[in-house]
């Protein structure tokens, strides 16, 4: 597995999603996202607001745990977009950075889609396309992110 495809991965779920939301109640919301044969996920991260309301993930609480020797972080805060009619929740952009083996790289993936997953607040999608906006030659242009998942509480 590429050093950076576990980066990009995470900035998807991170997928997360940024906007405008009126702060009337806080939510949680745990993720995952898979890249290759690895998977970063994190639990508790804190919301703007509570679906079906336009939220924002607050990248500071995101903590995620990945498997292998990868260090990520959030580094926007994406907002979430829902349309129950649609079951979908959405994100403009979500921008993550990581470090593998001493390699730093920062990617971004715009325009993400998640699909609500029968009549819960759990979303699932991909695969993703996220691009290289900073790091090391190493640093491939471009990572697939193979899926994600975001559950709201």
């Amino acid at each position: 597995m590429r050093p950076a495809s576990l980066l990009v991965g995470l900035s998807v779920i991170a997928v997360s999603f940024a906007g405008t939301a009126a702060y009337a109640a806080t939510g949680l919301v745990d993720g995952s996202i898979t890249v290759g044969s690895s998977t970063c996920s994190w639990s508790n991260a804190t919301t703007s607001n509570v679906p079906p309301n336009t939220l924002t993930i607050d990248h500071t609480t995101v903590h995620p745990t990945c498997s292998g020797s990868i260090t990520a972080n959030v580094t926007n805060n994406p907002t979430i977009t829902f349309n129950d009619t649609a079951g979908t929740a959405s994100s403009a952009e979500v921008d993550v950075s990581g470090t593998v083996s001493g390699i730093s790289c920062g990617y971004k993936v715009t325009n993400v889609t998640l699909n609500r997953q029968g009549t819960t607040r759990t979303y699932t999608g991909g695969p993703y396309t996220a691009t290289k906006i900073s790091g090391s030659f190493l640093c491939p242009s471009t990572e697939t992110v193979n899926s994600a998942s975001l559950t709201f509480h």
